[in-house]
């Protein structure tokens, strides 16, 4: 008959009313962004499952039991915007970047092929060259690796434009992998690469007054950013033009930011002693970053256009279909000029073959 403890106890098996209970608690909203990220997650690490890791060499997905010892927050000011100190990135000569688009747009995948990107901060990166031209030039659409690889340069571009100190920047742009681990729930503050990038940054991070993640969801890609002064967080969705699925996005993204804003103050809290701000009481806001319709493979370029040009205000260069092509021939061509952790061109050979080919 059973203990006398559970007599009493009502039983739970094919209760129609318990059943209802447990289906009202669940969200399909998160459920779907949870399985999504998860996917993403799986994908990336097994790109690296083949390879033989490197001793010291950080990889997608490593974990560290402890964590990085607290630092303070000592950083009495913000840095200020490089929009208002006239320390943007130069661009490259129009010249050469058209060149370089004539030629890397060529049947040459036989060239590129033996190329791979690699960088090792934060954490190990390989991606192949003709990936790259595949996703600014054809038909692919913007991957978790290629992300990471184009916003590396960004970064590099970033620190030579300070003219003051390379030691301050305005915006901290954090990898897809924080965003990607936070949506699927992992422990983002034991992530090894996200401990590097933010406990262990080159620069003061506590001088950073906006922080920008890239976040991939199941309808494309999009950005976040953080106002550390305002305490906003602002939505920049590439595909806020798209009436069909509109309520539909807007419910992701809630539940999306919500998620990210935990897993990114989580990190800060741990990593940080009086951080500048704290984590309640945050607007949100969902600015029109664009008036044309762009489709979800577009939604990637995109997302890159937005986190170079949006000043935490407004676009400085507007999101166009025509703007982002020219954006697209630029970027690779700085994707291409890559700095490795020694100030090497990781694409020298390649750089050369296409900028030193005499002219037909």
């Amino acid at each position: 008959m059973g203990s006398p403890e559970h007599l009493d106890a009502a039983p739970v098996y094919d209760n129609p009313v318990v059943d209802n209970q447990v289906m009202e608690e669940r969200n399909p909203t998160l459920d779907i962004i949870g399985l999504y990220a998860q996917v993403i997650v799986d994908t990336v690490r097994s790109l690296y499952d083949t390879a033989e890791e490197e001793p010291n060499v950080v990889y997608f997905g490593n974990m560290e039991a402890t964590l990085p010892k607290r630092k303070y927050a000592m950083s009495a000011s913000f840095a200020r915007s490089p929009w208002l100190s006239g320390c943007l990135p130069q661009p490259p000569p129009i010249s050469l970047v058209n060149k370089f688009s004539t030629w890397i747009s060529r049947d040459n995948d036989s060239d590129l092929d033996s190329l791979w990107f690699e960088h090792k901060f934060p954490r190990m990166l390989r991606v192949n060259a003709v990936c790259v031209k595949q996703q600014f030039f054809g038909a692919h659409p913007l991957d978790h690796e290629v992300a990471v690889l184009a916003l590396r340069r960004f970064n590099q571009l970033d620190v030579e434009a300070q003219a003051v100190s390379k030691y301050l920047l305005w915006r901290e742009v954090l990898e897809p992998d924080f965003s990607t681990h936070a949506l699927a729930g992992e422990k983002v503050a034991h992530i090894k690469a996200v401990q590097l990038q933010i406990a262990h940054a080159h620069h003061d991070i506590t001088a950073c007054q906006t922080f920008y993640t890239p976040v991939i969801l199941d309808h494309g890609w999009a950005a976040y950013m953080w106002d550390m002064i305002r305490k906003e967080i602002h939505i920049l969705d590439p595909l806020c033009a798209q009436p069909v699925g509109a309520e539909k996005r807007h419910a992701t993204h809630q539940e999306a930011v919500s998620q990210i804003h935990e897993a990114l103050f989580s990190c800060l809290n741990e990593f940080f002693a009086r951080w500048h701000c704290t984590s309640d009481r945050w607007k949100r806001k969902s600015p029109k970053i664009t008036r044309e319709v762009f489709t979800r493979d577009e939604s990637g370029m995109c997302m890159l256009h937005a986190i170079r040009h949006y000043d935490g205000e407004k676009m400085t260069w507007p999101l166009t279909k025509r703007n982002l092509d020219t954006f697209r021939q630029t970027t690779v061509f700085e994707v291409f000029r890559l700095q490795d952790e020694q100030g090497n061109f990781v694409a020298d050979h390649v750089l050369r073959a296409a900028l030193e080919e005499d002219e037909e």
